[in-house]
């Protein structure tokens, strides 16, 4: 996957600088499994939710997105 699609916003999973519908610059700075919730074997492999963390470059707080199983968002934590 190189991109999370939040309704009709696409962030880009690489850790160059790019600019929200707020018109804040933020970036990637890491990903983790949601290990509060139990792998699910879903076709071929195991999936897990997954948890997206972004920092905004202009005041560095941070946000984070979660994503279900199938790769759909979930919730703004």
């Amino acid at each position: 996957m190189d991109f999370l699609t939040i309704k009709d916003q696409k962030i880009g999973l690489h850790f160059e600088p790019q600019v929200g519908k707020n018109n804040r610059p933020f970036k990637l700075f890491g990903t983790r499994k949601n290990e509060e919730l139990p792998q699910k074997f879903i076709g071929n492999s195991f999936k897990w939710h997954w948890i997206y963390s972004f920092i905004y470059l202009d005041n560095d707080e941070v946000f984070e997105l979660e994503f279900d199983y199938n790769d759909k968002f979930k919730k703004k934590l």
